[in-house]
């Protein structure tokens, strides 16, 4: 038994395929590091830079990367049971809401990154 019981046979199950975990984050992470780094470029002098970009990027990519991976599969089985209910069919609206879903976690994974590696910066700084 695989669990999907409540399916049906007509219903498709969830997709499974390769996800990339923490490339999202960790280039964001890069692009706010690289940001500071053109503003004030002695702020990463010496070991700072070292420490921000290879231990940082490291720490972010496996951390936020696993959390929004979270974020996306939770945000994902919400939208899936709440579309079902609502529309049995995909039609354009759904994908509409769904789309603007994904948006949203992605905005809240940059933004939440953003403020990390401003704060990062900070306290190396």
């Amino acid at each position: 038994m695989t669990g999907d019981g409540a399916r049906g046979p007509g219903l498709p199950g969830p997709e499974i395929g390769p996800e990339i975990v923490g490339v999202w984050p960790a280039a964001v992470w890069i692009a706010v590091g690289t940001l500071v780094w053109l503003g004030d470029p002695d702020r990463f002098a010496g070991w700072k830079g070292g420490v921000y970009y290879v231990l940082g990027t490291g720490i972010v990519a496996l951390v936020g990367g696993l959390v929004g991976l979270s974020a996306r599969r939770a945000v994902g089985g919400i939208q899936e049971r709440l579309l079902k209910e609502v529309r049995h069919r995909g039609d354009l609206a759904t994908w509409g809401v769904a789309l603007g879903m994904r948006l949203l976690v992605g905005l809240f994974e940059a933004v939440a990154v953003t403020l990390l590696a401003l704060t990062a910066v900070d306290v190396l700084g």
